[in-house]
């Protein structure tokens, strides 16, 4: 059994201390009354009327002095527990800005102040309420909300109240919360700048228990709700907006560092770290100019101080950073500053772009470039000296049929004129690497070429490399172009040679080979059937795995002095012929390139010896305009001696002038293309406008393909290249004068 002393002693502390101050005044009255009526006896005194009215005035006043002070102190007991329990939950909401923590506290606070038992936070995302956090239950309220029942977001932008007692059956809560013993839910919105973003969720056991002062606290704890919501929803997008920016700031494209005055780096994003091969705590709390490479390091380090001290920002400035792995890494550096509130830089912001593949571009154009005018070089080279061997040759020419065979100087002009042919042969492929000339395929022995060109290389290797060559005793007969064959067998000696620099063996080797569809499959444009295979291999350093896939390609070398194109060509020639080629090698054994070109069972057509042959004869008037006197002296008597009368002129102007003043016995123009004051070109132009029907033969130390020539060639009626026989000077001269009398009989015909 209680004691009554300790109940009254519990209830005396649950007392305020207004309430305490009130019972102790109601004593007092009380203990003063019964003061009174205990004297008034003990006195023997009767009471009259009016005492005891005054007695029991005094204490009906007292006791309702009591029963009010007692209702409104327990009022405003209750606004004060209502303000420490919304002061508890701003402070708490308050002290974080992550948004799912305060939803989860907010929560947690506002069901224990309540006294509820069960809550839900729910967000506004599009036009779905998505649930955040709940607390109790693990079940989603809005989605036991009967369908018959106002859509939630009809409701839910106000605060809202239902009550429904377990016995009842109205709908207002779903059977399953009510087997859970809930008899009420309540709802609040919460506000985020004026817009509802969500709303808070309670429900409980009590049908009674929420008043409209707990509705007031409630919709107090969401106003105090939604400020934090705001607070960590503005933080939320602060947070966002600076991981975007260091997502931007991580993964950029360019190199981002941050650089002190001491040139120390304070920051480098994750793509610079990976562009240099490097960790960040490799880079960060270095000098910024040990990311340079060593020959760098000085100007880099003037340029950060200059840029601190004048304070101006870089702009555009090209160097070189280094990898880690030691391999220079071309950068385009700009930067700007951060200053003090004095003005001064403290900070700069570099970034470096790399532009490594852009140098390399321009480094390949400028090198083609360069290529172009050596070329260009060479071709005038080749050009002038086609002249100097036409008058040679030409002349050779002459004085062989004018030797018998028995005469002591016959193997001397021969002699002449093989040197001479292989002087043409030479400047031809000159032509070839100028794109000044045409290819020319024709049968070819690729055994004759090889010892040709060998006796061409073997001027240029030092005496520590042995030369061996196993050449096919079956005839190696390809259809293609001489000259390029030998400029790309000549481009694998001399790599052989380079791979060798002390010394070694360099074995050439050819035969027949077959090639079947499975072989020829992995090339394209080749087809299957017989091949001419050379391999050449050396003993020297050889290629490593990695750079075997890339030697063909144009520019791309190995050597200090390379130019990257020798086996860029091979390969371009070996192409070109329909053939294909194979390469092996091992670091320290050596190299071997095997190149196949399609066999022809056809045979070198040998040279007839046209020493007596009989050259066609005419009387026809000839006239020859070229600057090169021994050109035209050789021409003179050429055609001199085959009967023609022949007029020389030393320029275009002056050939166009000889001719409009005696056209009508001019029959045939032979016409060179490079001549001062007039050229070839211009001088063609004026001849067919004299005379359209003008026959003229174009002479030239170029080929027939180049611009000028090409545009001309089908309009002249003949082209023929320096250096040129008397056999070639006499057919081509004959042939365009026989053309020119046929057509004239065919018109002279009536119709």
């Amino acid at each position: 059994m209680v004691s009554p002393f300790h109940t009254i002693r519990r209830f005396a502390r649950n007392l305020g201390p207004v309430e305490q101050a009130q019972v102790v005044a109601s004593t007092a009255v009380v203990v003063t009354m019964v003061t009174i009526i205990t004297a008034m006896l003990a006195t023997g005194q009767t009471p009259r009327l009016m005492d005891f009215i005054s007695i029991l005035a005094v204490g009906v006043i007292g006791s309702a002095s009591v029963y009010f002070s007692l209702r409104y102190s327990r009022q405003l007991d209750e606004q004060r527990q209502q303000l420490l329990a919304l002061n508890t939950v701003t402070e708490t909401v308050n002290r974080s800005v992550e948004l799912d923590y305060v939803l989860q506290t907010a929560l947690d606070k506002a069901t224990e102040l309540l006294n509820t038992s069960q809550g839900w936070v729910y967000m506004l995302e599009g036009n779905r309420m998505v649930l955040k956090c709940s607390k109790g239950t693990t079940m989603d309220f809005l989605d036991t909300v009967a369908e018959e029942q106002p859509s939630p977001s009809t409701w839910l932008h106000q605060p809202r109240v239902e009550r429904e007692r377990l016995t009842e059956n109205m709908g207002l809560i779903h059977l399953d919360f009510k087997n859970q013993g809930v008899q009420f839910w309540a709802s609040i919105p919460l506000r985020a700048k004026e817009t509802v973003s969500g709303a808070l969720v309670v429900a409980g056991n009590d049908y009674e228990m929420f008043t409209s002062k707990q509705a007031e606290l409630m919709e107090a704890f969401g106003n105090q709700i939604s400020v934090a919501l705001n607070n960590a929803q503005l933080f939320e997008r602060l947070r966002k907006s600076e991981q975007q920016y260091v997502d931007l700031f991580e993964n950029a494209p360019d190199i981002y560092l941050s650089v002190n005055r001491n040139h120390i780096v304070l920051g480098c994003n994750t793509t610079g770290a990976d562009m240099l091969g490097r960790t960040k705590e490799e880079i960060v709390r270095k000098p910024f100019e040990h990311l340079f490479v060593e020959e760098r390091q000085p100007t880099v380090k003037k340029l950060l101080s200059k840029m601190f001290r004048d304070g101006h920002g870089l702009r555009d400035v090209e160097e070189q950073m280094i990898l880690k792995d030691g391999e220079p890494l071309f950068v385009n550096l700009n930067s700007t500053l951060v200053f003090d509130e004095n003005g001064e830089t403290v900070n700069a912001r570099i970034v470096a772009r790399d532009i490594t593949e852009r140098k390399k571009m321009e480094g390949a154009i400028l090198h083609a470039q360069k290529i172009d005018s050596i070329g260009n070089l060479a071709g005038g080279i080749a050009h002038d000296f086609n002249n100097i061997l036409a008058a040679i040759l030409g002349s050779a020419s002459i004085m062989r049929r004018r030797l018998t065979d028995r005469d002591k100087m016959s193997k001397y002009v021969e002699i002449i004129e093989g040197a001479a042919r292989r002087g043409s042969s030479l400047t031809r492929q000159l032509l070839t690497f100028a794109r000044k000339t045409e290819s020319f395929n024709e049968v070819v022995n690729v055994n004759e070429i090889i010892q040709e060109t060998l006796r061409m290389f073997e001027r240029s290797v030092s005496k520590e490399i042995t030369i061996v060559t196993w050449l096919s005793g079956e005839p190696v007969f390809v259809d293609g172009d001489p000259g390029q064959i030998q400029q790309a067998l000549l481009n694998l000696f001399l790599n052989a040679r380079d791979a060798m620099p002390d010394g070694g063996t360099l074995t050439i080797t050819t035969k027949v080979a077959m090639a079947d569809a499975h072989t020829t499959s992995q090339f394209t444009s080749v087809k299957a059937g017989p091949f001419v295979e050379v391999t050449v291999a050396d003993t020297g350093l050889g290629i490593e795995k990695s750079l075997q896939n890339r030697v063909f390609e144009p520019f791309f070398t190995t050597k200090d002095s390379g130019t990257g194109l020798g086996l860029s060509v091979l390969y371009g020639v070996v192409q070109s012929h329909g053939g294909f080629i194979n390469l092996q090698s091992e670091v320290g054994r050596g190299t071997s390139f095997s190149i196949y070109f399609p066999r022809t069972l056809s045979r070198v057509r040998t040279a007839a010896r046209q020493r007596r042959q009989r050259l066609p004869r005419g009387r026809e008037h000839i006239l020859v305009i070229d600057d090169e006197v021994s050109v035209c002296e050789v021409a003179r008597d050429m055609l001199g001696d085959l009967g023609y009368t022949i007029t020389i002129v030393h320029d275009g102007k002056a050939g166009v002038e000889t001719y409009r003043t005696r056209q009508g016995s001019i029959d045939l123009v032979l016409l060179d293309m490079n001549m001062p004051l007039m050229g070839g070109k211009a001088a063609f132009e004026q001849l067919r406008k004299i005379n359209p029907a003008i026959r003229i033969v174009i002479l030239t130390g170029y080929g027939k393909d180049t611009t000028e020539t090409a545009a001309l060639s089908t309009e002249a009626s003949g082209f023929l290249q320096k250096p040129f026989q008397l056999e070639d000077l006499a057919l081509k001269v004959r042939n365009v004068l026989d053309v020119r009398r046929a057509e004239t009989e065919v018109s002279s015909q009536p119709s």
